[in-house]
């Protein structure tokens, strides 16, 4: 196995282990009653404030825009998105 393929397969165990804990803590939330809230982790709330404050400060608008994007996007699929990056990466490096 490639380097690339390794990196995209432990990538996509890590998104579905994260799935997989977002929905055992929304059952377990439940508790007696009937609502099933289901909260999504994302990176702004698991990184500190003093590391997403930059995105404020760069000055052009469309690549501000996608790095609040990326913080703000599902932790989840952000994992899942980058593990089929890299899948496609080894895809196209192993062809010769």
């Amino acid at each position: 196995m490639n380097k690339f393929s390794v990196i995209g397969s432990i990538l996509l165990v890590s998104a579905f282990l994260l799935f997989v804990y977002q929905v055992i803590t929304a059952f377990l939330g439940m508790g007696t009653s009937d609502e099933f809230i289901y909260k999504n982790i994302r990176l702004v709330d698991v990184l500190d404030e003093k590391y997403i404050n930059w995105i404020g400060g760069v000055s052009l608008t469309p690549i501000q825009n996608i790095a609040e994007t990326i913080i703000t996007i599902p932790l989840a699929l952000l994992l899942l998105f980058s593990s089929v990056l890299f899948f496609l990466i080894h895809a196209f490096k192993s062809i010769k």
